[in-house]
């Protein structure tokens, strides 16, 4: 039956063989590539000779048209002159009836100058021709009326170039469009108009008639080029031969090549067909050994062994169905393993369940009675038994206490099974309950054990094991232990474990949490800023001031460094007392400044292990701000008395000289009556006597201050009356004042005068700050809460230094050059705010802005 396939299949091949020999084409693959190749050579030859004389044209055109360009530029640059310039001088020497041919017509000059330029241009041809010219010799011929109609039906058009052939020779030509204007109407117009040497020469007939706007006529300019075209010809006849040569070597080296490469590879492959395949199974494939074109005897070969494959294929389809029984047989035993595979694996899934649900209970649970029942559904879902039941040891009474239950009711609540000093007791045998304390003994030792008992029927009992000793015992009960498997027992003793060590961790969790909550407790008790943090300055624990100062949850914090919590940064502050500490490994103060200008006493405390290293560090941090203001208010009002007192003894000591001076003053301006320059000098004298005096007057009501007529008005009016007082000023120094004041403000208890002191020597101060161009904003804001009123002033200013800020408000300290300031007047407002029980401060910025505040208390002091 295989022979006769055989055969079969090889009497088909041998008739598709003969069919592609049929439809073989005449020419073979060889001879067509090669055809095809020189083919594809041969128009690369013509290509390059077309694009060397297409561009070689390009440029002769390029050329031809520049030069007619520089003819018709020279040309119209004459006939411009003749008419903007050489005619009007003539008409104005000569007078309106003058006219001279060869001086006042373009067309003669035009005709004269190119026939000048064609001697020593001879290529070049220029005519200026119309229809029905004056000139005979201007007459258009055939082509150039054929340019006329041109430009006549295209208005729009101003130029035309091109090549075109002449007499058997080719020209490059060029026709520019000629139209009539107002000037030529003279002697194109009506003859009436002519000049009469003009009908003289030319009579009425031709050339008049015109208006202005008509088409005059066509300017050609010409440059043979049949020369020129001749050699490019020969040009890329050239080219073409020299590519073809080219090609042609390549050509032939493509043949050799090809040859060399793909023919003698191919031949080799045909080689190994005829020594692999058997000539019996397919006889005819190589038949054609006359052929040349060894890649058609590889391609009848391919066809053939695709035949041969094909068939091939077909028998091994029908050997596949006898295969398929084969298979079934065995897919249908390794289905029956694969049924048993996955009940082991569902087994040990439910078991790796059991313990994944045990363990994630663990870790969830809070307390131990978190654990229990879940766990224990858990244990029940696998095991074959009834109920469950959880004992845990005290260790100090030797006794089991049953903690939870589950379908156990039966289970006694206390079992007494070791001595205080953990001895096993004598156990009796011979009654129910000693089987019992002898398996939970046993159980307590680290072995599962399993009893029968009355009322209790199969029990096993499991130890919770955690490290080294058992903490407790699983007890089940109504058991059927036959059908507990080894793998189970294992599992159970797993489960033991696992919930020994869930015990283990929750009773230290617990502990743990006491302390922390007491912790929490004491840390929660300081109100000022407590925080642990370890030695590499991470954060541990915050108390409750720190996240009501920082608004921040103690999530946000715990196990960040310090410095990146408070300020951002990547590596400790230098200057931080945590370096100290780590360094010296004993407790540090010091005093901090935030940004915020919050002033902290810092103490630093560290926590050292049995061996003297550092574990831990504790900051506490009180906020002093409001005693360094006190004090700093204390230091300055004590300094303000001591100067005051100064100032009263100075002031008492000058004003009586300066009294006696300003009598002689008078007394020597009368002697000085009639001399000018002394009386001048007496003027200066008294001036800066007078300054001296003001002086002293100031100093007086500063040391002594006065007694202030206090009654309760709006304050907002008389801010209102200060902006008035200086609006001039502020119109000046293009001043913008922005005042927001609160409408619902309360009357406040003050003396006005005084205060209209205040803010004028705040306003002054602002406008010297700004000098011109710039902003002053005043606020004023009712603080219910404290019943004070807040007023602020704003400058854009030049801003003060910290050093500056610190003596603002000192007696005599100005920024002003000498003679533009006492420099007591913010000592002043000082006072005069201090008396009314208020407080002023200053903040600026260098360079930006200047702000004063003023806190008043609406009922005074």
């Amino acid at each position: 039956m295989q022979e006769y396939k055989n055969t079969s299949s090889t009497t088909e091949l041998r008739s598709e063989s003969r069919n592609s020999k049929f439809f073989k084409l005449s020419m073979g693959f060889r001879s067509r590539f090669l055809v095809g190749t020189g083919l594809i050579l041969l128009l690369v030859c013509f290509v390059s000779a077309f694009v060397i004389y297409y561009r070689e044209k390009s440029l002769l055109e390029d050329s031809a048209y520049s030069k007619t360009e520089l003819v018709m530029a020279s040309i119209e640059a004459s006939r411009m002159y003749i008419r903007d310039e050489l005619r009007p001088k003539m008409i104005e020497r000569f007078g309106e009836d003058f006219f001279m041919l060869e001086a006042m017509s373009t067309s003669y000059v035009g005709r004269a100058v190119m026939d000048n330029l064609k001697r020593n241009l001879p290529e070049h041809s220029y005519r200026r021709v119309s229809i029905n010219a004056r000139n005979p010799d201007s007459e258009a011929n055939a082509m150039e009326r054929g340019m006329l109609a041109y430009f006549q039906d295209n208005q729009n058009q101003k130029n035309w170039q091109g090549l075109l052939e002449n007499k058997g020779d080719a020209f490059y030509m060029r026709f520019k469009p000629v139209y009539f204007e107002h000037s030529c109407m003279s002697c194109h117009g009506s003859p009436e108009d002519a000049p009469a040497e003009l009908l003289s020469l030319y009579g009425t007939e031709r050339g008049f008639g015109h208006y202005p706007g008509e088409l005059a006529g066509v300017i050609a300019v010409g440059i043979p080029v049949q020369s020129a075209l001749a050699a490019i010809q020969e040009k890329a006849t050239s080219v073409f031969l020299v590519v073809f040569f080219g090609v042609s070597l390549f050509y032939l080296t493509l043949i050799v090549y090809f040859n060399w490469t793909v023919v003698s590879n191919i031949r080799g492959v045909l080689n190994i067909f005829r020594e692999e395949v058997d000539d019996d199974s397919l006889p005819e494939i190589f038949d054609d050994q006359d052929s040349n074109d060894e890649i058609e005897v590889l391609s009848a070969a391919a066809q053939s062994m695709a035949s041969h494959l094909k068939h091939t294929r077909e028998e091994l389809k029908k050997y596949a169905q006898n295969l398929e029984l084969k298979v079934e047989d065995r897919t249908s035993a390794l289905k029956k393993s694969e049924e048993l595979l996955k009940e082991k694996v569902i087994i040990r899934n439910k078991e790796l369940y059991t313990l994944n649900s045990i363990a994630e209970l663990t870790t969830q649970a809070r307390g131990l009675a978190d654990i229990w029942p879940g766990a224990l559904g858990q244990i029940l879902k696998m095991m074959p038994a009834r109920g469950v039941g959880i004992y845990l040891l005290d260790e100090s009474t030797g006794n089991l206490r049953l903690k939870f239950q589950q379908q156990a009711q039966d289970l006694p609540v206390h079992v007494q099974c070791l001595q205080p000093d953990r001895e096993l007791k004598s156990i009796d045998l011979s009654s129910a309950s000693s089987n019992m304390k002898k398996s939970v003994c046993s159980a307590l030792k680290g072995n599962m054990h399993s009893f029968k008992a009355a009322g209790y029927g199969h029990c096993l009992n499991v130890p919770l094991y955690c490290r080294g000793k058992v903490l407790g015992i699983m007890s089940f009960v109504r058991v059927n232990y036959a059908e507990i498997l080894p793998e189970q027992k294992e599992l159970l003793l797993s489960i033991g474990r696992q919930m020994g060590i869930a015990v283990e961790s929750l009773n230290g969790l617990q502990k743990l949490i006491q302390s922390k909550e007491l912790l929490q407790s004491v840390f929660d008790g300081i109100t000022d800023l407590v925080i642990l943090m370890d030695k590499n300055f991470r954060i541990k624990m915050v108390n409750k001031g720190y996240i009501d100062k920082f608004k921040v949850e103690p999530e946000d914090v715990y196990d960040i460094p310090c410095y990146e919590a408070h300020s951002g940064l990547k590596t400790a502050c230098p200057h931080c007392g945590l370096n100290k500490v780590v360094q010296t490994k004993e407790p540090y103060v010091s005093e901090s400044r935030c940004g915020t200008g919050e002033i902290y006493l810092v103490h630093f405390y560290p926590v050292l292990d049995e061996n003297g290293e550092l574990e831990s560090i504790i900051r506490y941090a009180r906020d002093i701000t409001d005693q360094k203001k006190v004090e700093s208010r204390i230091q300055h009002t004590e300094k303000l008395v001591a100067m005051g007192q100064l100032a009263a003894g100075v002031a008492h000591e000058i004003n009586n000289p300066l009294g006696i001076i300003l009598c002689y003053i008078d007394l020597l301006k009368r002697q000085l009556a009639d001399f000018p320059q002394g009386l001048k000098d007496l003027n200066i004298i008294e001036k800066q006597t007078l300054n001296c005096k003001q002086i002293v007057t100031d100093l007086l009501q500063f040391s002594r201050g006065q007694e202030s007529t206090k009654a309760f008005a709006s304050i907002n009016h008389t801010i209102e009356d200060v902006i008035q007082m200086f609006r001039h000023q502020f119109k000046k120094q293009k001043i913008d004042v922005s005042l927001n004041l609160e409408p619902d403000m309360p009357h406040v208890n003050f003396d006005e005068n005084k205060i209209k002191q205040v803010f004028v020597n705040l306003v002054m101060n602002a406008c010297q700050a700004i000098q011109k161009n710039g902003t002053i904003s005043i606020h004023s804001r009712f603080e219910n809460e404290s019943s004070q009123v807040r007023l602020t002033v704003r400058d854009s200013g030049q801003g003060m230094d910290p050093e500056i800020r610190k003596k603002i408000f000192d007696p005599f300290f100005s920024t002003k050059k000498t003679g533009e300031s006492t420099g007591l007047g913010l000592s002043v407002s000082y006072g005069i705010i201090q008396d009314h029980g208020g407080e002023i401060y200053v903040s600026s910025q260098p360079s930006e802005w200047t702000e004063f505040t003023i806190i008043m208390p609406v009922a005074g002091n």
